[in-house]
């Protein structure tokens, strides 16, 4: 199946790509997808822990959405994927 995956920045930069299209076996959760994010692109993972943000941070600083709905990352290993599905990683933001 395959799904489409949007980061935004500054994890659209270390990967090198804000779109990308991924091929994920049919059973595949939002964890899977992490996995095979992080095989292509080795600074994924530290992307969503802050690499690339002007000061590190304690906790993920990404918002996760699947479909246009949003997920806590920590919810991520229980959530299967369909073909088709829209995966979407950013930073929150705040203004006044």
């Amino acid at each position: 199946m395959k799904v489409i995956v949007k980061l935004g920045a500054p994890l659209a930069h270390l990967v090198g790509e804000s779109k990308v299209r991924v091929e994920v076996p049919t059973g595949a959760t939002v964890a899977d997808l992490f996995d095979e994010l992080q095989a292509r692109y080795p600074d994924f993972e530290a992307g969503l822990k802050g690499k690339g943000l002007p000061r590190p941070l304690d906790q993920i600083p990404y918002t996760l959405m699947v479909n246009g709905r949003p997920l806590p990352l920590e919810d991520a290993q229980g959530l299967l994927l369909h073909d088709g599905d829209q995966v979407t990683l950013f930073l929150p933001v705040a203004g006044g």
